[in-house]
């Protein structure tokens, strides 16, 4: 049997737009990625070599500032910076709150950096901008296919954006391999993820197996359907189950964008059907997110069925 190989889809094609096949065939493979795999890995051409350095050489000098700075983050962010999966003292992740706007991006640098530092803003706003439109593309196209396109105005403008960068560290022991993330699936609606050169994200499919996420190009993300989206489509998208194994000797960065929505969500109506029964009651996102930090605490898993399923 061969083994399974995560689907690729791209999304840099000028004839992709609302309504040309290209964009009702794309929608279809999208739904179907997401329904059989919770997942997929997008080509596109948005980000350019000088790009992909500038993130990384921005995302080292964020954690290389001294741990007095980065609790700063803490202090001031409307959630804790670390996530309630980062236990591993190996690991370490620092969420930013919209980093979509130029000016926040500027409020948050300007935190770390009181003279400023345009070079992290450029480069971190750029990179957040390009997954949220990469996300709201998405979206766009699994509301269409699914035939309920008319929320989706009033989603996008109920969604924030977290943008968090990841440092997974080299241990002294070259052959010796860590896990760098437990197995789970994400808190949020959607999750997109960039990495740098080290890999070690790995995707586990309905069957158990697992899939190790390699980017075919420096402009490659890959998008994770998260629980929320799963509670939303009536169980029909799957939520991407996943973990980082990583080997020893080399540092591990990578940079997501998370989407939360900021109010109540429901199955629409139209996702409700005899072959669909309602499976999820309506539930306010950020409550669960925070429901699952406080589970979490208690060494708890806590599930989106637990919270919200019928």
């Amino acid at each position: 049997m061969d083994s399974p190989k995560l689907p690729v889809i791209d999304l840099s094609r000028a004839e992709l737009r609302p309504g040309t096949e290209s964009w009702i065939s794309t929608s279809k493979q999208v739904c179907h990625a997401l329904e059989e795999y919770g997942c997929f890995v997008i080509k596109c051409n948005k980000v350019s070599l000088d790009l992909h350095s500038a993130i990384y050489s921005a995302i080292q000098d964020l954690f290389n500032l001294p741990t007095e700075i980065k609790q700063l983050i803490q202090a001031t962010s409307e959630q804790p910076a670390r996530d309630v999966l980062s236990t591993n003292p190996n690991h370490e992740r620092i969420d930013m709150d919209d980093l979509t706007s130029l000016e926040a991006t500027h409020n948050f640098s300007n935190l770390l950096w009181p003279a400023g530092n345009d070079h992290f803003c450029q480069s971190v706003n750029e990179i957040s901008k390009i997954m949220m439109n990469i996300d709201q593309t998405v979206v766009k196209m699994v509301f269409q296919n699914y035939g309920v396109d008319k929320y989706y105005d009033s989603h996008v403008g109920s969604t924030r954006y977290v943008t968090a960068g990841a440092k997974y560290k080299q241990l002294d022991k070259n052959n010796e391999n860590y896990l760098g993330i437990v197995t789970h699936t994400d808190k949020t609606f959607s999750t997109i993820l960039h990495q740098k050169d080290v890999n070690g994200l790995e995707i586990q499919t309905k069957d158990g197996q697992w899939i190790l996420y390699q980017p075919p190009s420096h402009s490659s993300f890959i998008y994770f359907a998260a629980d929320a989206f799963k509670a939303w489509s009536n169980g029909r998208i799957h939520a991407c189950c996943h973990r980082v194994m990583m080997s020893g000797n080399k540092t591990r960065f990578s940079l997501g964008l998370f989407m939360f929505h900021k109010g109540v969500l429901q199955v629409p109506d139209e996702l409700i059907d005899e072959e669909h029964p309602l499976r999820y009651k309506p539930f306010n996102h950020l409550e669960y997110r925070e429901s699952v930090r406080e589970h979490a605490v208690k060494g708890i898993y806590h599930t989106i069925e637990a919270h919200c399923g019928i």
